[in-house]
């Protein structure tokens, strides 16, 4: 197989992996639903400047990832597909440019390990198909670093790629906030003082290429001031950036082993290769090696963006995902070189791979339990497991490593899409309220009046692109009211008191299972069920 064809088979790859299923992959609350909601808003608007949910201008997030979703639903309709259409394509992006750096670096043998590794990243595919910013940040923000990186190491032409991590650290920060240019900037300080090339500073094309970031990231944060004024910086820069690094959005998380078990959950199953792969970084026939060049410039690729949000008060599962990058091309580097892969000892990390990946058919079926499907449906990705994973136990065991990298990415390729199938799928509809949305719709007459108690579901507004207020004790709304520089703020939906429930107006009203019964105990009114499915009902007041 020629070099060209075996990277379209990376491509298609991808596609299949990252593209498959998104049609049935309902939109989930409340993270998906949020972005869901705001773009189709902006498309009804016609507003593409100012953000808005529920009617309400919506500061959570700057404009990039707004736009590509929008622009999918115009594409598409306001469908799923066309909600993961671009979180997909960026990923699909992110595993070519994690090639193409690997083989500028090392070789195409490397930059063709780093893409199939990074494919077959448990986090890397599952956000691929999220409806989040992650996936088009991960492109821009990774983006910025390697094109840095060769221009930094390339000769007097290649310096040019300067002017793309510019660009790229614009975009960045066009899809994120300050990060996209902040995280890249401490990375690469730590490199210069680590390596104390100052001089290199004069072939950074700094003024230029300040003027190319600004012109690119600049003028929506403009507009935007110029538009609503100070509350666009409370809310923004002062909630969703300061706020969120300085007082923690879901204090449970906040333990300092949080990022380690998602480095251990969202690199699986290349993470069982990673301890050889950095010992082999740092030592070398039981002797410390002086780091240089790109094995610095990696690890600290790695370790900066791990450390800086294990700081942050703030944890997400998504934040550390691209370190995913890095090490996706060191453990590629540590795998496709022969005089490593001859010497590598593979069995126990196979082993330790073999038995931990049990363990997730065996969650599938937790999961299935709870939205109550058949335990069977688990069976492919089990026997996927079981054989495919014993198969490359074997290759290990008989140390036919190179034989062993292939069968690895292969058994990780069909596992992935017979969980996506069999768990992912029945999953987001137990996590959407899509169900009892379509049936609200078709249940809506002139004048009907829509709440939720319980879990408050904007993908039932999504759906059913009608009003859907909270339903709250009175005297518990005005604690629940946006306020300023505080987590309420993102209470932008519309309240209303269950006490003040009208009692002659059709209603209908979203209760998840476990709130159900509380609803009833209340006796506001009589009402009857008009839908029970994905664990919530679907209520009308008689």
């Amino acid at each position: 197989m020629s070099k060209n064809q075996q990277v379209l088979l990376l491509v298609l790859a991808g596609l299949v992996l990252l593209f498959l299923f998104n049609g049935h992959l309902f939109i989930t609350d409340d993270v998906e639903s949020n972005y869901a909601l705001t773009a189709k808003e902006m498309v009804q608007s016609g507003d593409w400047l100012s953000p808005q949910i529920y009617g309400q201008y919506w500061y959570d997030k700057p404009i990039f990832f707004y736009w590509l979703t929008a622009l999918g639903f115009k594409l598409f309709g306001f469908t799923e597909f066309a909600a993961r259409f671009f979180p997909a394509l960026f990923s699909v992006f992110s595993l070519l440019l994690v090639y193409w750096f690997g083989r500028k670096l090392y070789s195409h043998q490397v930059g063709l390990i780093s893409g199939f590794i990074l494919a077959t990243s448990l986090e890397f595919w599952l956000i691929g198909k999220f409806i989040i910013t992650d996936s088009a940040l991960f492109f821009f923000f990774n983006g910025a670093l390697a094109f840095f990186y060769l221009a930094y190491r390339g000769t007097k032409e290649e310096k040019n790629y300067y002017y793309l991590f510019y660009l790229f650290c614009g975009l960045a920060t066009l899809t994120k906030g300050p990060i996209g240019f902040l995280l890249p900037g401490l990375i690469i300080t730590l490199f210069f003082l680590y390596t104390r090339n100052w001089a290199e500073l004069k072939a950074m094309k700094i003024f230029t290429g300040a003027v190319l970031f600004l012109v690119t990231a600049l003028p929506w944060y403009y507009l935007m001031y110029l538009k609503h004024g100070e509350q666009f910086l409370l809310m923004f820069f002062g909630v969703h950036n300061f706020l969120r690094a300085t007082v923690s959005e879901h204090p449970r998380d906040n333990v300092i082993y949080y990022y380690l078990l998602i480095l251990i959950l969202g690199f699986f199953p290349w993470v069982a290769f990673l301890p050889q792969t950095l010992r082999k970084c740092i030592q070398k026939d039981g002797s410390w090696l002086k780091l240089k060049g790109d094995t610095v410039f990696l690890l600290l690729w790695f370790l900066a963006v791990f450390i800086f949000f294990q700081m942050m008060a703030t944890k997400y599962i998504t934040y550390t995902l691209p370190i995913l990058f890095p090490l996706s091309v060191l453990v590629a580097r540590f795998l496709g070189e022969k005089s490593n892969l001859s010497q590598a000892k593979l069995f126990w990390p196979m082993l330790y791979l073999f038995l931990f990946g049990l363990l997730f058919p065996i969650a599938g079926g937790l999961a299935l339990r709870m939205v109550h499907l058949p335990l069977v449906s688990i069976l492919p990705s089990f026997l996927m497991i079981v054989i495919g994973g014993g198969y490359c136990l074997t290759l290990a065991w008989r140390k036919n490593n190179n034989k062993l990298v292939w069968s690895l990415v292969t058994v990780i390729l069909l596992f992935n899409i017979f969980f996506t199938q069999a768990i992912f799928i029945p999953v987001t509809h137990y996590r959407s309220a899509k169900s009892a949305a379509l049936a609200l719709k078709e249940h809506w007459q002139p004048g009907t009046i829509a709440g939720a108690y319980g879990e408050y579901h904007t993908s039932a507004v999504f759906y059913s692109g009608k009003k859907i207020c909270r339903l709250e004790k009175k005297k518990d709304i005005a604690g629940m009211l946006p306020k300023p520089f505080s987590w309420t703020s993102k209470n932008v939906m519309p309240f209303m008191a269950l006490e003040d429930i009208p009692k002659t107006k059709k209603m209908l009203v979203i209760v998840d299972e476990k709130s159900y019964p509380e609803f009833l105990e209340k006796k506001l009114a009589p009402w009857k069920v008009l839908s029970h499915q994905d664990g919530l009902y679907l209520l009308e007041k008689i």
